[in-house]
């Protein structure tokens, strides 16, 4: 597990011995968020763990406060990193980051709707890597609007834009998606080929006295209702698999939370 040194509620460190060649790391957060959640942490571990992969250009989507970008930034095969995000807020303290972890030679930080920055000259910029980038890491939010799951064919969608012959995505995926949905994303979308873990949590609670994650349960309940593949959860009173109607109902009628993981995935892209 990584080690997070708290030392207060808009700082994390991480110590060298964890990093594993990449030194002693410290991310500021923006006053009144939290630390870095469980799926922040689980790619964080996936990098880590799989620096062999990690080389060349690279885009960071959703960059947030750019944890990623500037750990990536830390592997001597890694020329340059571009943070894409949409809060001008996290924009000014990824840089604030990148400048106190001593890589801000190495990453850049774009104000962006996804891979659409909003400034002419970022656009331009990006517009430059196109088919020249070498690995995407992202973390993306559950999506409102579908079955949850739309920013992740979002990330891969356009990724096939900028990646080189041979790119990687790091995908956070939690298990409760089910392998249907992982497997979906090679099929639907042309020239990805699923490559595995990076990462992976042990058993973890799905905390449903989180309203955002008791929200999204019930999206997820809504959408096998509607005939949408089914997710997967874990109830260890039962020692059973269950999809979110049954996790709804469990929580419902016994205040429990259903278990999961928090898993981070790989993608090669071969240009057809």
């Amino acid at each position: 597990m990584i080690r997070e040194i708290r030392t207060g509620s808009d700082i994390s460190i991480f110590d060298e011995e964890y990093t594993k060649g990449l030194g002693k790391l410290l991310f500021h957060h923006p006053v009144g968020t939290f630390s870095l959640t469980p799926a922040s942490k689980i790619i964080i571990d996936a990098v880590i763990r799989n620096q062999d992969h990690i080389k060349g250009i690279g885009l960071d989507w959703g960059s947030g406060t750019g944890c990623l970008a500037i750990l990536a930034a830390r592997i001597n095969s890694v020329k340059k990193v571009y943070g894409l995000e949409i809060s001008e807020d996290n924009i000014k303290i990824s840089k604030k980051n990148a400048e106190e972890n001593g890589v801000s030679q190495k990453v850049q930080f774009i104000l962006s709707d996804s891979y659409t920055p909003f400034k002419i000259e970022d656009r331009e910029e990006l517009d430059k890597l196109r088919k020249k980038v070498n690995f995407i890491l992202s973390n993306p939010p559950s999506s409102d609007w579908d079955d949850g799951f739309g920013f992740r064919r979002i990330v891969l969608e356009g990724a096939k834009e900028y990646l080189s012959d041979n790119g990687i995505v790091f995908l956070n995926i939690s298990f409760q998606y089910g392998k249907k949905r992982v497997e979906s994303l090679c099929e639907n979308i042309d020239g990805f080929t699923y490559m595995g873990l990076a990462a992976s949590t042990e058993w973890v609670q799905f905390d449903l006295n989180r309203p955002d994650l008791l929200d999204c349960l019930k999206v997820y309940s809504q959408e096998e209702m509607n005939g949408g593949i089914e997710y997967s959860f874990f109830n260890d009173s039962s020692d059973s698999y269950i999809n979110a109607q049954s996790a709804l109902n469990y929580f419902h009628k016994s205040g429990k939370s259903p278990l999961t993981k928090w898993q981070t995935h790989m993608f090669k892209y071969n240009i057809l």
